[in-house]
């Protein structure tokens, strides 16, 4: 089995992701956020890049709900920003939302090549793992992506952080697992703060930008492991869970 990483969305290659299954991350929040959306009975989350198309089918459909961000920010007129804290039981329970944000909607339409596109996060990351590990053996899929969105189409550390998460996962129930190199590396960062990521994060860019604005509960939530047990996928332009 290999295990592939790209730093962040604008580093995918087709050829790569068209025969593998990708995890998408986008840590802090994206992908944390629709995780615990769906888990919460959100009926769907479609993922738009711009916030005039995610506008347009408001128009199309009053029904939906709009989410997401720019700047970290709620956009103005949206029902809901891009904290996990917003997408409650009570405001999304049987609603499709229409989310986009700077990074993590960007990132599930460029992994659209994969096989199957699953999202991650620490917040699930050991089911979603343990689902990956079982589809790809029974279909004989060699290669796992791992796709981290990055922040304002550069490298972010906390998505390294969390893909350092799977592939430990993966390293531990897969046999002959190759690591390339940033997988590699995602591992060993992963391993020395595994048990305090705030130690590491507390001097990145993005966990600080959040923290300015105020979000430092969203940054806790997001950096607990694994009491989500929903899996989610990416498939016919929808989130859903498994």
């Amino acid at each position: 089995m290999k295990i592939i990483t790209f730093s962040h969305y604008k580093e995918v290659t087709d050829d790569v992701l068209k025969d593998s299954y990708a995890v998408v991350i986008d840590l802090l929040r994206a992908t944390s956020t629709m995780i615990w959306a769906i888990s919460n009975g959100a009926k769907g989350i479609i993922p738009v890049e711009d916030i005039s198309e995610a506008r347009l089918l408001k128009r199309l459909d009053e029904s939906v709900l709009l989410g997401g961000e720019r700047g970290g920010l709620k956009i103005e007129g949206f029902d809901l920003d891009n904290s996990p804290l917003s997408y409650k039981k009570e405001a999304i329970f049987g609603k499709t939302v229409v989310m986009t944000t700077t990074n993590g909607t960007r990132a599930l339409k460029k992994a659209s090549f994969a096989k199957r596109i699953f999202l991650g996060s620490f917040i699930n990351a050991k089911k979603t793992a343990e689902y990956i590990m079982k589809e790809t053996l029974h279909y004989n899929i060699d290669t796992i992506s791992i796709v981290c969105a990055g922040t304002e189409e550069k490298f972010t550390l906390e998505d390294i952080l969390c893909a350092g998460y799977f592939v430990d996962l993966f390293k531990k129930n897969l046999p002959d697992v190759f690591l390339d190199d940033l997988s590699l590396a995602s591992h060993v960062l992963y391993k020395k703060f595994e048990n305090d990521p705030h130690e590491i994060l507390k001097y990145s860019y993005h966990y600080n930008h959040l923290k300015k604005l105020g979000f430092e509960a969203d940054l806790e939530f997001c950096l607990r492991k694994d009491f989500v047990d929903c899996v989610c996928e990416y498939k016919n332009l929808v989130v859903e869970k498994v």
